[in-house]
């Protein structure tokens, strides 16, 4: 069989899986018994499915990070210096196993699975970013730009934001690992733990303690992407974050060792909605239906790939329109008035691949598309 015939092959079914999809958010928990993935409703944080993937099989330790790489699941192990690999429909595939120590936050940047790594055991590097390929390739080390880091985050323009323990705020890297300064000083946080990015480019950090020298407490800071000046704090009464995400409805959920919360951002009431020891959580984009299940396509877009706009024409009028990155992560989001023929302007978009999802009243249909 050809390399051109297996990838178009693949290809079509990869967007087979991706085409009848939801948007849900992935859950860690930790808990001893209860080592598993949950499936939340990216609208609101709502329990979709409490054991969407039950690890129990792979005995882990203290299991930490997730990203979506791909059709993949990947779930770091801190204590087990392992990583699990999932398919989407949460069927266990393989493990990572060595060069891992100490391990946390995992996200998927400029097309490489970069994950925090704290020790040096395991034939690993303390103190390292460890870089993998979309397939599980150990690719090298990156120096981390402070000691013991907790996350790492893509803004798809070039700079990586990693987060750690101790004092040393949020530091900035390229895609090379050199340092390009802070975004957040020293002496601002105590123990940041996930980093996440707003519907509006900022950034929301789980710090998991006080720092008595600034006074800032445990809890969720909304910082500027821009300056990296607070821009908002909402205190929480249990301390010990670890995880934080911003729903689609704009609450963000955060997580402690005794359960996942949401804060209303317009009010700032705060509800419990399920108690656990929890851990990180990510976006994620799962399909509903099997491939033969997936109805046909209603739409047509082109050219792709594309530059500056992409052009679909529907047989259905289109309510709207979608764009995520190739980490399931929602980029774009376009209303659109029940017109069956919509000029999108991408010209602001990275070069990459990404999914474009296009609804109508009572369809949905998703297809990859690349940036250039």
């Amino acid at each position: 069989m050809s390399l051109k015939s297996t990838f178009f092959k693949m290809l079509f079914f990869l967007t087979g899986i991706f085409i009848s999809a939801q948007n849900s958010i992935l859950l860690v928990s930790s808990a001893t018994g209860a080592k598993k993935i949950l499936r939340l409703s990216s609208s609101d944080g709502s329990v979709i499915n409490a054991n969407f993937i039950d690890m129990t099989a792979q005995n882990p330790g203290t299991v930490k990070g997730i990203a979506q790489v791909n059709d993949r699941i990947w779930v770091t192990d801190q204590t087990g210096d392992k990583i699990y690999i999932y398919d989407l429909s949460g069927a266990y595939v393989s493990t990572i196993s060595s060069g891992l120590d100490n391990l946390r936050g995992i996200n998927v940047v400029n097309n490489e699975v970069w994950v925090t790594n704290a020790g040096s055991a395991n034939g690993a590097t303390a103190n390292s970013i460890v870089r993998f390929s979309l397939t599980g390739t150990l690719l090298g080390t990156y120096p981390a730009p402070n000691t013991s880091i907790f996350d790492v985050l893509d803004n798809n323009n070039g700079t990586v934001y990693v987060s750690g323990l101790d004092i040393n705020g949020i530091q900035k890297i390229n895609y090379s690992g050199v340092s390009q300064g802070n975004l957040v000083p020293s002496g601002v946080f105590q123990n940041l733990q996930q980093i996440n990015f707003t519907s509006n480019g900022n950034i929301i950090a789980a710090v998991f303690q006080n720092n008595s020298t600034s006074g800032n407490n445990a809890g969720v800071y909304v910082i500027s992407s821009a300056n990296g000046s607070i821009l908002n704090y909402y205190p929480v009464s249990s301390g010990n974050l670890r995880g934080v995400i911003q729903a689609d409805n704009g609450n963000i959920l955060y997580t402690t060792g005794s359960a996942l919360f949401s804060i209303n951002t317009a009010t700032g009431v705060q509800t419990q909605l399920v108690t656990g020891q929890f851990q990180y959580l990510t976006k994620a984009t799962l399909p509903n239906l099997s491939v033969n299940d997936v109805q046909k396509d209603f739409a047509k877009f082109f050219p792709n790939p594309a530059t500056d706009f992409i052009i679909i024409k529907s047989d259905k009028p289109l309510q709207q329109i979608h764009i995520f990155a190739s980490d399931g992560r929602l980029v774009r989001k376009q209303a659109v008035n029940n017109e069956t023929k919509y000029r999108l302007n991408i010209s602001d978009l990275s070069t990459g691949n990404y999914y474009l999802q296009i609804e109508s009243e009572s369809k949905m249909m998703r297809h990859q598309f690349i940036k250039k």
